[in-house]
Order: structure tokens, then sequence, then C-alpha cells
């Protein structure tokens, strides 16, 4: 998944409205009152749809970038490009092709201020469509954002309630749904795959608590409905703490049982990740893996596989060991890879045969030229080449479906639509 996780959704309805009604009253939150209500909240509420992207052919010749894909892909249509503003944000759902959510903002201002968001629907052959409203406000900070396979968005956000406590709401259609108001209560990850969707949130509780709660229903039921349930961690002086959603989607028949059966989150706790497999209701640790400097992102192919940085990285993004990766598996020894200096993001997506591994770095300590790489692993999370430099960058996002995969690469004012396949051997 793209994302940072140190980076927290700071958006909140209530500042868009200016009212209370988009904050449930004190009644409707006590465990005697029953699942909190959805509060409708109104398009016209929400940010304006940002600018339409209309992409063209991309023209080929001398002095104009290419695109370079790893081994084991290759382009299944024609590479295409669209004018953007270079302040443009924009964010790809894990599974979802040919979509994005995005933000257009208003650089003259300090801090950039978002003016238009939705999610898009995009054609390859001209201007996008379908712009979706979605509650995403901060220009720094991604939201956690999902989409169904039918189609549908949904967003999670925290939004603090007093000087202690904080509510987490989930943003379905026209309404929002608060799921609970707790200490540092907070959303982390949001997943969704064919029929179910997944929220992970820090622990629910009036004194904050290590662990984290898993939430999972129907995109089409009140995400108050959902099932919910703790992650506590084996240790009572243990210090984890929610990381991210590693799948969504039980796995094939076959999978080795080491790979669990359910929804996995992971936890950091001290200096490991933790994979936790939470199904009926039950959660279950699959193995843990060094992760002493932050992870990148983490996935379950085979087995559980983590991108995380192999090295301290400072307040300015620089590494004594420059950049440094490694692929930490459970029960098999980490693969290691480098970069000239540690990603800035990156995200690791499974494929129908194996796992693509994506990220953006710069190309040195202070250096402000970033390029995206890719990588194929294998389902043991073994890359199957050296990453490949795909194109310069300033941002990228990715997503992939079976063995289809979208990539979107910008650099200053143009957006690359990269649409390949991907396999391991």
């Amino acid at each position: 998944m793209l994302r940072n996780d140190s980076l927290p959704l700071l958006a909140a309805l209530l500042l868009l409205t200016g009212c209370n009604r988009c904050t449930p009253k004190e009644k409707e939150t006590k465990a005697d009152a029953g699942p909190p209500a959805p509060i409708p909240i109104p398009h016209d509420e929400l940010l304006p749809p940002p600018a339409p992207w209309t992409f063209k052919p991309a023209r080929i010749g001398p002095g104009i970038p290419g695109i370079a894909l790893p081994d084991g892909c290759q382009m299944r249509a024609p590479l295409v490009r669209a004018k953007v503003a270079p302040s443009t944000r924009f964010v790809a759902a894990p599974r979802g092709l040919g979509v994005l959510v995005v933000a257009d903002a208003d650089e003259k201002e300090t801090p950039p201020r978002l003016v238009g968001v939705g999610g898009l629907v995009l054609d390859a052959e001209g201007e996008s469509k379908g712009a979706t409203p979605l509650p995403w406000l901060d220009a720094e900070a991604m939201p956690r954002l999902a989409r169904t396979d039918a189609g549908a968005w949904l967003a999670a956000y925290g939004e603090q309630s007093d000087e202690k406590l904080s509510r987490v709401f989930v943003h379905q259609g026209d309404h929002a749904t608060p799921i609970g108001e707790g200490d540092r209560f907070d959303a982390i990850d949001l997943a969704c795959g064919s029929s179910r969707c997944a929220l992970l949130t820090t622990r629910l509780g009036n004194v904050a608590a290590a662990g984290a709660d898993l939430w999972v229903g129907s995109p089409n039921e009140p995400a108050s409905s959902w099932k919910r349930t703790e992650i506590v961690p084996d240790a009572p002086d243990s210090d984890a703490r929610p990381s991210c959603l590693a799948r969504i989607e039980a796995p094939p028949p076959g999978t080795d049982a080491s790979a669990g059966g359910g929804v996995v989150a992971t936890l950091l706790e001290g200096q490991e990740l933790v994979f936790w497999d939470v199904a009926d209701g039950a959660a279950r640790s699959l193995g843990r893996v060094p992760a002493p400097f932050g992870i990148v992102d983490a996935t379950v192919a085979a087995r559980p596989i983590a991108l995380v940085y192999g090295a301290a990285i400072d307040d300015e993004g620089c590494a004594k060991e420059g950049g440094k990766l490694r692929f930490e598996r459970v029960g098999k020894e980490a693969a290691e890879v480098r970069a000239h200096a540690p990603p800035v993001s990156g995200a690791l997506r499974p494929l129908e045969r194996g796992v693509l591994a994506a990220y953006l770095a710069p190309l040195g300590c202070g250096v402000a030229r970033k390029v995206a790489y890719a990588v194929v692993l294998d389902g043991e999370g073994t890359p199957i080449s050296a990453p490949m430099p795909v194109a310069d960058a300033t941002s990228f996002a990715v997503a992939a479906r079976g063995a289809d995969v979208d990539m979107w690469i910008q650099m200053g004012d143009e957006v690359s639509w990269v649409r390949a396949t991907c396999a391991a051997p």
C-alpha cells in the first residue's frame, strides 16, 4: 500500500462544515444506545471535484523521457500521458485499476491548501469522468482510502472530540459513520476486497492500550455494524501499535497454512513487525520479522513479506548506509536490495503469481531528483532481478489485480500511465 505510516489523516468533516451535526451527539456514542447512526454528509459540503485529466498517446523519440519495466513485466497497452498541475496530489487504491483519487492544491498558500478532491475514473483515450466527492483536506497527509470492486469509495479518519478522546469515522457514499470514541483512537489503514472491507485502528478504550482493533464487514453496511476483533499482544508490557493491512482477501486453495486464512494485519512491536491473522473473530500470530528502522509496506503471498528499511534514517531522510532495503520474510532469510537513498514511499502489490515491489527514492542524500523503482518478487518474496529504475518521478502510485498492473508516474506537469502485466516465473 502506498503510504507513510507516520502520517496521520488530519482531515475532519467538522472543519468542512463548521457545524456540530457532523459529529454524533454524546448520547449516540454510549454503549447502551446501540450502534451509532450514520450522519448524512451532502456532497456540496465536501471540496469540489478536481480538474479532469485528459490522456493522450505518449510521444516517443530522442530527448523524450521513456519508461523501463522490470524483469517479469511487459506493456499490455500503449503508454499515455496527461498534463496536470505540478501541485497535483494523487493516491491509488491497491486493487484499483484505471482509477485514482486526485487532489488539486493551491501552492501559493503555506502550507498548501487543497481546492478540489475526488475519485476519478480514468480514460486512456480522453478525459476522466465520474468524480466522487471524498473527505481529504490536508495536502501533506494521504487519506486512508479504499475502493470496492463494485466501484464504491470509502475513507476513514480520526477526529479529536475533546482534550483526551477522539472519534473514528468511516465515510461511505453520502454519509459518515462513527465507530467509536476513545483515548488516542485513530484510523491506521483501510482496504477492500471483492466482498468485504477491513479497517485497522488503534485499540478502542477509555485508556490507550497496546495492540490494535480490526473491523471487518460489507461495504454496503454501516461500518458501525462491522465485526470488531481485538489484537492483543502476548506480553503485558508490549508497545505494539498497528502498522498496516497486509491482506484483505482469503488466500487461494492450497496456500500453505503459514500464510494464514483470514485478513492479515501487521503491528510494530519493539524492533519487529508482527503479522496477525484474523479469522472467525480470533487473532493469531503468523510470525515476526526484524524491522528496527521502520517499514515501507507489507503483504502476504506464499508467506508474509515486508519491505523494511535496512539502516537508521535521520531527520533529513538520509542514512549513513544509503538506501539499504530488505525484503523480510517469515521463516526465511531476508533478501537485500539497494537504492541511492532511503525511499520516501513505496508499495507491495500481490500479483496472480508473485508480488510487485515499487518505491520512490532520491538519487542521493539531499538530492531533489527522485526515481521510481520496481522489481518482481516470487511468492517467497525473493527478487527475480535487480530493481529497475522505471523513470524519474516527483510522485507515483501503483495498483494491481491479478497479473494486471497500473502505475502512474508524475514528473513535473505530466503524468505517465503505465499499463502492464507482471508475473514471477
